[in-house]
């Protein structure tokens, strides 16, 4: 049986855009404290440069890939609506990819990233 619970890579993604929506609520309240934001910032930085981690990886081919699927995915200012939406955005952005693809490579995308938090700890 797999294991159920999330990694922690995709709990970043999946808490990007809420993070980014929070610090910028947080800016406009006086008085807020540093330390929220500073959390904020500091989640924002740790997600951003693990997506862009991907596009250095050693095959360039790929790792541009698997960047652009995890952009369109969770990095984009709107959240698609639905998967037709993220693959014709990532269609814009890059190239064609199959559902079915775009699910494998996602996957992929999202493993390789947790194995970078793990190194980084």
């Amino acid at each position: 049986m797999k294991n159920k619970q999330p990694r922690e890579a995709q709990k970043l993604l999946l808490e990007y855009r809420p993070t980014i929506w929070r610090k910028a609520l947080l800016e406009t309240i006086p008085g807020t404290g540093d330390k929220a934001m500073l959390a904020c910032a500091e989640q924002i930085r740790l997600t951003q440069e693990l997506a862009q981690s991907l596009r250095q990886w050693s095959n360039k081919q790929l790792g541009e890939k698997l960047y652009w699927i995890i952009y369109a995915s969770y990095l984009t200012e709107q959240q698609p609506a639905n998967v037709e939406k993220t693959l014709a955005d990532i269609a814009a952005m890059y190239k064609h990819i199959p559902r079915r693809t775009f699910f494998r490579l996602k996957g992929r995308a999202i493993s390789m990233m947790n194995d970078i938090l793990k190194e980084m700890a």
